[in-house]
């Protein structure tokens, strides 16, 4: 039976013999006119490239998804007249609802929970998910 691949004694082992690729030992043959430093240069250039790309299409599909209608941002009016979700971009602001009203109270406020424990500030409070605001009322 004849062997396919040679045996260890044979195999090349010195690292003068080595070839490098895109991450690492490979069995690229070897370029002419380049010496091993620049075999293993090539090879960290090309590792830090592939890394690079790598990040750019992460980032790029971050920035697609965000701007393919962005994060919903409903409204809660806890009995009051119903106010229209919201698509904000992550990172953005919300637009306060307008005439969201409730007969025989007054709204206080908008809020991230229903007992009203962190009031929304619309001119400065970012967007970074899919969120809900409770209308906050008080009793006239």
């Amino acid at each position: 039976m004849s062997e396919q691949f040679p045996r260890d004694e044979e195999r090349e082992s010195s690292p003068s013999q080595r070839r490098y690729g895109l991450f690492g030992v490979s069995a690229y043959p070897k370029k002419s006119g380049m010496d091993e430093d620049q075999q293993k240069s090539m090879g960290r250039w090309s590792s830090a490239l592939v890394a690079v790309l790598a990040a750019a299409v992460v980032i790029l599909i971050i920035i697609g998804s965000g701007s393919s209608g962005g994060l919903t941002v409903a409204f809660d009016s806890q009995g009051g007249s119903a106010a229209e979700s919201q698509s904000v971009a992550y990172g953005g602001t919300v637009e306060e609802p307008e005439n969201v009203v409730r007969p025989g109270y007054t709204l206080v406020c908008w809020s991230l929970y229903p007992d009203g424990s962190e009031a929304w500030d619309f001119a400065s409070d970012t967007v970074e998910e899919g969120i809900t605001l409770y209308a906050v009322w008080e009793e006239e």
